[in-house]
């Protein structure tokens, strides 16, 4: 079963599951969930702009009734009463405050919201109705508010400060909303002040208790919250707040994401600091939910590809296995036979095609090996002919020069060369045997080029009894004889051949300092499909070239010729072979 894991087919299954299934899965998978999470992400920050609108309503809301409550007092019948109670008159101005304070209580209700109402003079004094006066003068005309209110005569402004202080318990050091107005033509008032507690502190913390998405915060210029104890703004993300050019603007830093939006007419920011993880808190509840659900997925899809690979895919393995085998020409194999009766029948036509390419090929086999000893014959019938007519040429020049002594010995050493060549004891002899046979070629050789060459054999007795095919070494000799040495004028043509066993190999070298091949007519020569051109075969034999594919069919392609020459100065010819040795000690 391992191995079966292991296998192509099931590589190749889960390869496909992965790149046609599993990965579209996850790019759709992907892109939903950075859908959903830019989704989940805006609906949170919706939700926190959305409660920074609804403060931002209220205060607007409450500085629009601070301004009309002030204006409500100053108009109270049509001006005459805050005159009366500026005025230096005990008695009118007596008269004036009680009224004042019933309007106070008007004001004020439902909620006891409403703190003071200050009416300053030109002559730096105040007239104080309830409590006591919040500002030195000169304390006062440091105020915003106080130089706005005296810029724009009749015009009320307005203004949320944080860090006043009040003889009141929940007054001190609370967020109010403030209201000034100078009137015009009220001789001897300077600016007229309404004071009342905002409920923006409240609001906020309300908000901040019910655990809504971020903590919401009122921040002043300096990073610091309008309301103390609140908390504080870092600096570099205050200083990106002040330096955006739009209303509001998202920061980040160290996991907090902080939602800014500019507070109309004022210095101050609404500021909603959320943890980021808060913020996406749905969404990893959606990707966990999700992750569940493909995990799930995936466990039911490997029980069920356990239960179809058993099924199918072994049997199917089996016969895969099978196939690779007959691949390696191990045609004896069989695939088991299993229940499952498509997969049967498939065996069943495997097994029987096998056993059909065995008997084709072993039919071939016999074909080829009667087709290769026919083409062996031929190869060395062709080469007979010519050997013979060298030498009945050699035998005609000696009848002709008369030499009867050296007559007698060239035809005993062509007599052993015919006799091998007609022999019926096979195509092989021993390295031995050939080189006897080489040794009553090259005599008769050296009587026809009037020994202007010399042979120098040197065979190991481990290389001398291998078996070679016949005549293997006489075409290259012969080669180099005609054709190394043809042309040379001055110098002696050396031939040394060389024999010796290495590494179970047999190998037989010929090497002469002929005058060498370039490259093209090396490979020219090792070519087993290459025509010859009539032109250049007067020039070389075809004995390199027959001697190379009588090895390659008799032994394999691994075995053949290997040539080796610098052009003008040498040829060395290497016939590689494996070292076998005759049985039964046969010659």
């Amino acid at each position: 079963m391992k191995k079966l894991w292991k296998s192509n087919l099931v590589k190749n299954v889960i390869t496909s599951y992965i790149c046609m299934i599993v990965f579209p899965v996850m790019i759709v998978l992907a892109v939903a969930f950075t859908a959903a999470g830019r989704y989940i992400y805006r609906a949170a920050a919706d939700s926190v702009q959305i409660a920074q609108s609804a403060v931002l309503n209220l205060y607007q809301e409450e500085m629009r009734n601070t301004a009309l409550s002030l204006s409500h007092v100053v108009t109270m019948e049509d001006g005459a009463l805050i005159q009366e109670a500026a005025s230096a008159d005990r008695q009118k101005q007596s008269a004036a405050l009680d009224r004042l304070n019933t309007v106070y209580q008007l004001l004020a209700a439902p909620k006891y919201q409403l703190l003071d109402f200050h009416i300053y003079r030109q002559d730096g004094s105040a007239v104080i109705p309830r409590w006591s006066m919040r500002y030195r003068v000169e304390e006062l005309r440091e105020k915003d508010w106080y130089q706005k209110a005296l810029a724009q005569p009749g015009v009320v402004s307005t203004c949320l400060a944080g860090d006043e202080y009040f003889y009141r318990l929940r007054a001190s050091s609370e967020a109010i909303a403030i209201a000034a107005i100078a009137p015009r033509d009220m001789p001897g008032i300077e600016c007229i002040a309404l004071y009342r507690r905002s409920t923006i502190p409240d609001t906020l913390q309300d908000y901040n208790k019910k655990g809504n998405v971020g903590h919401l915060l009122l921040i002043k210029e300096d990073g610091s919250s309008l309301i103390p104890g609140d908390g504080q703004i870092p600096p570099q993300v205050m200083a990106g707040i002040r330096d955006s050019s739009q209303e509001s603007c998202q920061l980040s830093s160290e996991g907090i994401r902080y939602i800014a939006t500019k507070v109309p007419g004022t210095a101050l920011f609404l500021v909603s600091a959320a943890d980021e993880g808060e913020l996406f808190g749905p969404f990893h509840l959606f990707s966990a939910v999700s992750l569940i659900v493909i995990f799930c997925i995936v466990i039911m899809f490997i029980v069920y590809f356990w239960w179809y690979m058993n099924q199918f895919w072994t049997p199917l393995h089996r016969l895969s296995e099978g196939m690779a085998a007959v691949e390696g020409h191990h045609l004896e194999t069989r695939v088991k036979p299993c229940s499952q009766k498509d997969m049967a029948q498939m065996i069943a036509g495997f097994n029987s095609m096998v056993g059909q390419i065995s008997r084709l090929i072993e039919e071939k086999e016999a074909a080829e090996k009667e087709k290769y000893q026919e083409e062996l014959a031929a190869l060395q019938s062709r080469m007979n002919p010519h050997f013979l007519m060298n030498t009945l040429s050699t035998l005609k020049f000696m009848a002709i020069s008369a030499h009867f002594d050296g007559m007698r010995d060239m035809v005993t050493a062509l007599e052993t060369i015919l006799d091998a060549l007609l022999s019926r004891d096979g195509t092989f002899h021993t390295v031995a045997k050939e080189q006897s046979l080489l040794e009553s070629y090259i005599y008769i050789m050296q009587f026809r080029y009037m020994e202007s060459f010399e042979v120098e054999i040197h065979i190991s007795p481990e290389a001398g009894a291998c078996q070679i095919p016949k005549l293997l070494l006489q075409p290259i000799v012969e080669n180099s004889i005609t054709h190394g040495f043809d042309g040379m004028e001055e110098g002696l043509g050396r031939i040394r051949i060389t024999g010796q066993v290495v590494d179970e190999l047999l190998l037989l070298t010929v090497w002469d300092n002929g005058k060498g091949m370039d490259e093209e007519a090396i490979q020219n020569q090792l070519s087993l499909t290459a025509r010859p051109d009539p032109e250049k075969e007067r020039r070389r034999t075809i004995g390199i070239r027959n001697t190379n594919r009588r090895l390659k069919l008799n032994y394999g392609e691994e075995y053949g010729v290997d040539i080796r020459s610098l052009p003008g100065h040498w040829t060395c010819v290497t016939m590689t072979l494996p070292a076998r040795v005759p049985p039964n000690g046969a010659s």
